[in-house]
């Protein structure tokens, strides 16, 4: 059996029952559970990672404290971004099945906030693991909306959301009525590339801020002060260069000659920069698999075969979108009316050229093809306004005078 008659069996009528007395959603059935910042650390991580390897009773509550903890730093932010903008601006179509033609009707029935959020979710379980979402209701024939469902209530190895955080039972959603309304996205047993993007961040916040200690200790001048360390208005001093700022400051006995500050020999400061920047390197490595598309690179060439790993990334993230949506959404899509029945989704990979490279082709076909191209062409393709060029008039010469372009013969001549 597969999953659409699943659906349907489990179902029954239970959509007409929903449509006359409402739905409840899952969301508001769980007790969500409350996040906590924290300092991360590298035993934090193994600590964490290992309770979501539990075989007995796997939990990845923690690991998903550190999830949120990582993608605050701005560069990991980025590459995230640029990795799942990729698959949200690329242009789909839904065709038949039988002569791949499209349906314009179908198409523009996709281009809704609700199915931009599912392909949204679905590059973020690429990052933090299985994400399980809801579909609400739909009104006027469509869902009105998707809800998910907070990533620490689910436990993709039992299909099951937790009805409080920590509990061992809950709403299964996979099997019985909820499964028509709940999807998941992403693999149960991927624990996302987030978890080994932990050590770099972590890694990356220690090299900042041994750099701020370093810039407060040594980069700002010293203040110094001799005068009696046991004069009675030392104390005075003291809270006077203490209010004036963070700089080191030193209270000395009259006539000190030696305060000296001791670096490490040949100490460079671009070590502090170095680690921030190879973290920043695996980072791009890691959710991109190269780096020259987020750094600075060194040719033109190298340039080319970090585009070319971009572009396959791209395209494997395309095939796993799709196989989601015709194998998990589509069965969903049926069973609540959609009519999806003998069409697919696709990805239109019709070539898009921008307006310069059309006008270069427009150019070429008029300067060596002998054709002419249609005012309409243009007119559709730039929104420029043309007039098709008359042909040139040939004047016959009149006896006695110079034929037009030529100049009158001199007197005498």
């Amino acid at each position: 059996m597969n999953l659409h008659q699943r659906l349907q069996a489990q179902v029954g009528a239970v959509n007409t029952n929903i449509t006359k007395m409402g739905r409840r959603s899952v969301s508001s059935r769980i007790q969500e559970h409350q996040t906590a910042r924290l300092r991360a650390d590298l035993s934090h991580w193994r600590m964490a990672l290992a309770n979501a390897e539990n075989k007995a009773y796997p939990d990845r509550t923690e690991l998903y404290r550190l999830y949120r903890e990582a993608i605050i730093d701005s560069h990991l932010t980025s590459v995230m971004e640029t990795r799942t903008l990729n698959i949200l601006c690329q242009p789909f179509k839904v065709v038949s099945i039988k002569g791949q033609k499209e349906d314009e009707k179908l198409t523009h029935m996709f281009m809704t906030p609700w199915f931009f959020s599912i392909l949204k979710e679905a590059m973020e379980a690429v990052f933090w693991g299985p994400r399980v979402v809801e579909l609400l209701v739909p009104v006027d024939g469509e869902f009105s909306g998707t809800e998910v469902i907070q990533p620490e209530m689910v436990v993709p190895e039992w299909g099951l959301i937790r009805s409080a955080p920590g509990s061992a039972t809950g709403i299964p959603y996979r099997e019985g009525v909820e499964a028509q309304w709940l999807v998941q996205l992403g693999d149960s047993k991927e624990l996302g590339l987030l978890h080994k993007a932990i050590p770099h961040v972590i890694w990356k916040k220690n090299s900042m801020q041994a750099w701020a200690e370093y810039c407060d200790r040594f980069a700002l001048p010293v203040r110094t002060v001799e005068m009696d360390l046991g004069d009675e208005d030392r104390v005075e001093v003291e809270n006077m260069l203490k209010n004036m700022g963070r700089a080191a400051y030193a209270i000395l006995p009259p006539g000190a000659q030696n305060f000296t500050y001791h670096t490490p020999q040949n100490f460079q400061q671009g070590v502090f920069s170095g680690m921030i920047d190879y973290p920043n390197a695996e980072l791009s490595k890691l959710v991109l698999g190269q780096t020259m598309t987020t750094e600075d690179g060194s040719s033109r060439s190298q340039a080319e075969v970090h585009e070319r790993v971009s572009d396959k990334y791209t395209k494997a993230d395309k095939m796993y979108v799709r196989n989601f949506v015709m194998w998990e959404l589509w069965d969903r899509l049926l069973i609540h009316g959609y009519p999806v029945g003998g069409f697919e989704f696709k990805w239109d990979e019709t070539e898009t050229l921008t307006k310069k490279e059309q006008w270069d082709i427009v150019q070429g076909i008029m300067q060596h093809s002998g054709y002419r191209v249609p005012a309409k062409y243009i007119l559709d393709t730039f929104g420029v306004n043309v007039e098709e060029k008359p042909e040139p008039v040939v004047v016959p010469a009149t006896p006695g005078q110079p034929a037009p372009g030529k100049p009158a013969p001199a007197p005498g001549k």
